[in-house]
């Protein structure tokens, strides 16, 4: 059985970010996602300074952040409000994290020593391995981290797009109510050609299997939201 994923996240994505700001991007996505600040409703620039104890500056800074993880739209001369997220918008944050993940699958067979490929392809055997004996949730935070392992091996903008599409990803499922865990990560069957292709450096048949992962969980969630009323993407 496989040990629980670890984050790869660099801190949510705001290592850029001084360190007032930092803690006012953690302070305003936890309200955001557990719903006290609710879609739609505009963040008060001098009330949050006030509040938060932080100068407006720090305000400003983090609203840029939480503006690229997809929580917030700034409008110009009238500040930031919370999004609302829509099944439009979750579907091709799919497409967007379908590339992704095909991508940095196609990086570790161009770049990744032999030991390396062979670490992040056991680790998905065992991934296989685990159908029964763990719950959804961690098979998909597994998968994320092996994703994220795939990632070291591709350059700096590669991994802050993976990174800032999950982050994304993330806030729409909470938004739509929907579990992360929809689809369970992907079919098996993908999952064991990504290993098989990883092992042979077969970059193309790599990056389709890891493709694949994740259309599976877009049908999946868009299956699920269509089912409560949704109208299907087009």
């Amino acid at each position: 059985m496989f040990e629980p994923a670890e984050s790869h996240e660099d801190s949510f994505g705001e290592g850029g970010a001084r360190s007032g700001a930092r803690d006012v991007v953690r302070t305003l996505r936890l309200r955001i996602q557990s719903g006290e600040l609710k879609p739609g409703e505009w963040l008060r620039e001098v009330k949050l300074a006030e509040d938060l104890g932080v100068g407006r500056s720090a305000i400003r800074e983090a609203f840029r952040f939480l503006e690229q993880d997809g929580l917030v739209e700034l409008e110009k001369f009238r500040g930031a409000r919370v999004t609302a997220p829509s099944l439009y918008e979750l579907f091709d944050l799919f497409e967007v994290r379908a590339a992704l993940f095909g991508l940095v699958a196609r990086f570790a067979c161009f770049r990744a020593s032999d030991a390396a490929l062979s670490d992040i392809a056991t680790r998905i055997e065992k991934l296989i391995g685990s159908v029964g004996q763990v719950s959804p949730e961690d098979r998909v935070k597994e998968g994320i981290a092996i994703g994220a392992q795939m990632a070291t091996h591709a350059n700096r903008d590669a991994r802050e797009m993976m990174n800032a599409s999950h982050r994304k990803a993330r806030w729409h499922f909470s938004y739509l109510g929907i579990a992360e865990s929809r689809g369970a990560g992907g079919p098996l069957e993908d999952w064991r050609d990504l290993a098989a292709a990883l092992r042979r450096r077969d970059a193309e048949a790599a990056a389709d299997h890891a493709r694949r992962i994740i259309y599976f969980t877009q049908g999946e969630v868009t299956r699920s939201l269509v089912a409560r009323g949704a109208a299907p993407p087009v």
